[in-house]
């Protein structure tokens, strides 16, 4: 995890904006996380033991960046069975530098469930997406393409949760959509020193809502000290009891008979028009479910065509497919058809319309 970005020294103008003591948070869980710049033996892992570490958070690999096209951390299945040998609960995590890109984001969820599986993490774990790296411009897309990436996790029965640092959360994620999915899931960095600390100075955890992990230092006997603050990284608990009912990226079990809508917070490609049955629709590749075909042509009436940050044009005439970008908006609320573990179908200008499940919200 990226080290130089995630500390700030604390001022008073600097606690009142990022902290503020939280009634009730306690630091009676502590634990550490590790990569292959760190120990794998039972010795190294019972040494935290020692000073009220019980969980440990091991990089499983990554992709983008520093990571290249594939990174898998050889120390994995090591580091998790000595950690879980001397009594520490494990879970995961995953570089992921893919920005705003949803078939980039459903990739790297895939490696990252290969990568748990070959470094021997049971089913029902935690894995987090550690995104912290060339995010998108726009907030919407990027969480949009992060929930794709924690949509696969949950579907293949993992438990997804989020890491970043505060700041950058902040400037490039809509933490709202993923709090509404995964309550709890998220795990975030801010360091009141870069100095040894122990413990966490729990008066200045992070003023966040569903905070399940404060990382609070860089510097714990050595690595990163982390709080769990919200249950635990007990594999145990079924994957699907950390989505929310509403709102849970799964078939019937995740359903009831209350009529559902789905809306879109994103600005999409038009990346290409065409007609159908005398009818014309715009099509954005991302969010098409393979392989594309009338299903996932969205109706033109529904679309709003704006510039590239989401201002509506004068001008609503589509200009074809002349190779110009072009960029829309959906604004209306959507009656949900049906709903499986990756996919939606929802009601659009009248017509069904199927797309990847990550770029709604659904209520």
């Amino acid at each position: 995890m990226n080290k130089l970005k995630r500390w700030v020294i604390a001022s008073i103008g600097a606690v009142a904006f990022f902290g503020a003591m939280i009634t009730g948070v306690s630091a009676n869980t502590n634990g550490i996380d590790v990569s292959s710049y760190q120990g794998t033996t039972t010795s190294y892992f019972n040494s935290f033991k020692q000073v009220g570490d019980n969980f440990t958070m091991v990089k499983l690999g990554g992709r983008g960046g520093d990571e290249g096209s594939h990174y898998v951390n050889p120390k994995a299945y090591a580091q998790i069975h000595n950690a879980d040998a001397v009594g520490m609960q494990t879970g995961g995590y995953f570089w992921g530098q893919f920005g705003d890109s949803v078939s980039e984001a459903s990739y790297h969820a895939q490696l990252a469930v290969q990568d748990a599986l070959n470094a021997g993490l049971a089913k029902g774990s935690y894995i987090a997406l550690d995104y912290e790296a060339r995010a998108g411009a726009n907030k919407a897309n990027n969480t949009t393409a992060i929930l794709t990436f924690m949509d696969q996790i949950y579907a293949a029965g993992y438990k997804p949760m989020f890491y970043s640092y505060t700041s950058y959360v902040n400037s490039y994620v809509d933490l709202s959509r993923i709090n509404a999915r995964y309550p709890n899931a998220l795990w975030l960095a801010w360091y009141l020193t870069t100095a040894h600390q122990a413990t966490p100075p729990m008066q200045y955890f992070p003023n966040y809502s569903n905070v399940k992990i404060w990382q609070y230092a860089d510097n714990h006997f050595g690595v990163d000290g982390n709080v769990m603050v919200v249950g635990s990284i007990d594999n145990s608990t079924p994957a699907e009891k950390t989505a929310t009912q509403d709102n849970r990226p799964t078939g019937a079990s995740g359903t009831t008979n209350k009529t559902k809508y789905a809306t879109f917070s994103g600005v999409y490609v038009a990346d290409y028009w065409t007609k159908y049955n005398n009818k014309m629709y715009g099509v954005n590749i991302d969010m098409s479910i393979p392989v594309i075909d009338y299903n996932n042509y969205i109706p033109i009436s529904a679309m709003t065509l704006t510039d590239r940050y989401g201002n509506k044009l004068k001008n609503q005439y589509i200009q074809g497919n002349n190779g110009r970008m072009e960029y829309f908006t959906l604004n209306g609320k959507y009656k949900v058809i049906s709903q499986t573990a990756t996919t939606i179908n929802v009601e659009i200008g009248g017509e069904p319309v199927s797309m990847m499940k990550s770029f709604a919200t659904i209520k």
